[in-house]
């Protein structure tokens, strides 16, 4: 894809995601702080709560919801055309390999139980071939907060497609969460991310905040940490988020099945040329999605841009 680069960022020459408990693998924005720029990865304190809690949920209102492009929580942005390019490495089998997520905000907007959402495309590669490609439908409501409203994934093998899975579009599929609340202290407790139907919840907990953090991409001030995972076995992950870019690093914890680490390498703002160009591996997802999973995306409104 085409892109341009963001003024005032040095461009370096990004679960979870695996199982895709990334479709519930909503983090929230806790002010992080790390050590100075040493590069060291956190350590996981445990978590403070019973591992049993789903955590605190918010009242589902469709009249709460916002267009998702005013793009407001700086710590999720919903800026049509932002892609990120975060690399590290997973285990296939028993190998650990090269792993690399390049993460799209398309303009592509499908309205789900009343509010509207903005498709977020991800493409994964392990060992530099395409192993999932898929979606999430975030939503904004007039708090700041990020929701995901659903999702849709497909897995390839040698560069074929082998099956679809987590096609889910609201709460007829399963229960949504927030992704990535509006104001989040160290005092906020543990909260719900989500939870797909007849599946164990996903939940999340501040464990830092207000720190300075050093990626391959460059150093942030102000970062957020969050722990995620499943209820029974919420030590999955440590997510880092800095303002203004989003996720930067990914440190895996006792309960992650693939080991996955990544850190922020590329952020970039795409030309409307690429942007067209994501947008439409959106649409012709959505439309394989009507073949695979009908019973999911065949009785819904099409999908629409809103750049176009």
């Amino acid at each position: 894809m085409v892109a341009t680069e963001i003024k005032g960022r040095a461009i370096v020459t990004k679960n979870q995601r695996r199982a895709r408990t990334r479709m519930l693998c909503i983090a929230v924005l806790i002010s992080l702080t790390t050590p100075a720029c040493t590069g060291s990865k956190p350590s996981a304190p445990p978590l403070g709560s019973d591992p049993n809690d789903e955590g605190a949920k918010v009242a589902f209102d469709p009249a709460n919801f916002i267009d998702p492009t005013l793009d407001t929580n700086p710590f999720h942005p919903l800026k049509p055309g932002f892609q990120w390019v975060r690399g590290g490495t997973t285990e296939v089998g028993s190998r650990v390999v090269p792993h690399e997520i390049i993460t799209t905000m398309t303009d592509v907007i499908r309205v789900i139980d009343g509010v509207p959402t903005i498709a977020m495309l991800d493409e994964s590669t392990d060992s530099s071939e395409v192993s999932q490609v898929g979606m999430d439908y975030l939503a904004l409501d007039k708090d700041g907060n990020v929701w995901i409203f659903g999702g849709y994934t497909e897995e390839f093998e040698g560069g074929q497609f082998t099956n679809a899975e987590d096609a889910w579009l609201g709460t007829a599929d399963a229960s949504p969460g927030i992704l990535s609340p509006g104001i989040v202290t160290m005092d906020t407790p543990r909260w719900f991310i989500g939870a797909a139907a007849d599946e164990k919840a996903s939940v999340a907990e501040p464990v830092r905040v207000g720190v300075r953090e050093c990626v391959a991409f460059g150093c942030y001030e102000d970062v957020r940490v969050v722990q995620e995972g499943n209820v029974g076995a919420p030590d999955n992950e440590n997510k880092s988020y800095a303002p203004g870019v989003g996720v930067i690093n990914n440190v895996p914890l006792d309960a992650s099945l693939h080991q996955d680490t990544f850190e922020l390498l590329n952020f970039i703002e795409l030309t409307s040329a690429g942007l067209a160009e994501a947008s439409q591996t959106v649409l012709d997802l959505e439309g394989h999605a009507l073949e695979t999973s009908p019973d999911v995306f065949g009785d819904t409104a099409p999908s629409t841009r809103a750049l176009r």
